[in-house]
C-alpha cells in the first residue's frame, strides 16, 4: 500500500530535522541549509526589513512550512514574515493567507520551482507577497495580488534598482545591498 504524500512528508521531515523538507508537485524535496552566499543575501534582507517588522509587531520566521490547502504542496521558504499570532495549521506550518511576505533565494537546483511552481501554489493559498531573489540573474522578482489562477502582478528589478513593497509594507528594498556582497 502506498502511503499518502502527507504521511511520507511528515516521516521524511521527522527523519531529517536539520534539512528543509517540502513537497512540490507530488515530489518530496530535501534541501540542505544555505551556503554563505545564500545566508549573506538573507542577512542583507533582514537588515532592511527588521525595523519595519519590529515596529509593526510582526515576526520573521525561517524554516517554517507554509500550509496552502489540504491537497496542496507544502513549501518551506527561506523566510516568512507573519503577523503576531498567525493562524497555524500545525506547530510547524503557518497558513499561507496568514503570511505577510514569503522569500526564497534561488539556488542552482531551485530555479524552476522558485519561478514557476511555487507562485502557482502560493497564490491560491493566499500568500500576499512572494519575493524571489536571484543571485545568478542579478535580479529580484516580487509576485503580488494573489488569486486562484496565480499572481496578477509580477515586478522584476535588476540589481541596484529599488523594489517597492506594497502596503502594508510601504517601503522599498535596496537590491544593490542584497546582491553586492556575493
Amino acid at each position: 500500500m502506498v502511503r499518502p504524500l502527507e504521511e511520507r512528508f511528515r516521516t521524511v521531515r521527522d527523519l531529517l530535522p536539520d534539512y528543509r523538507v517540502e513537497t512540490t508537485q507530488g515530489r518530496i524535496v530535501v534541501n540542505e541549509t544555505g551556503s554563505w552566499q545564500h545566508n549573506t543575501i538573507l542577512s542583507q534582507l533582514l537588515f532592511q526589513i527588521a525595523g519595519p517588522v519590529a515596529g509593526r509587531g510582526w515576526e520573521i520566521w525561517p524554516n517554517i512550512t507554509v500550509y496552502l490547502g489540504q491537497y496542496a504542496d507544502r513549501y518551506v521558504p527561506d523566510l516568512a514574515v507573519v503577523p503576531r499570532s498567525p493562524r497555524m495549521w500545525e506547530e510547524y506550518a503557518v497558513h499561507g493567507d496568514s503570511t505577510l511576505l514569503v522569500v526564497d533565494v534561488v539556488t542552482v537546483g531551485s530555479t524552476y520551482d522558485d519561478y514557476f511552481v511555487k507562485p502557482c501554489g502560493y497564490a491560491p493559498g493566499g500568500v500576499p507577497l512572494y519575493l524571489v531573489i536571484d543571485p545568478f540573474q542579478h535580479r529580484v522578482r516580487l509576485y503580488s495580488e494573489p488569486g486562484g489562477g496565480g499572481y496578477a502582478k509580477q515586478t522584476d528589478v535588476a540589481e541596484g534598482e529599488p523594489l517597492a513593497l506594497p502596503e502594508p509594507w510601504g517601503m522599498s528594498i535596496d537590491t544593490a545591498n542584497l546582491l553586492s556582497a556575493v
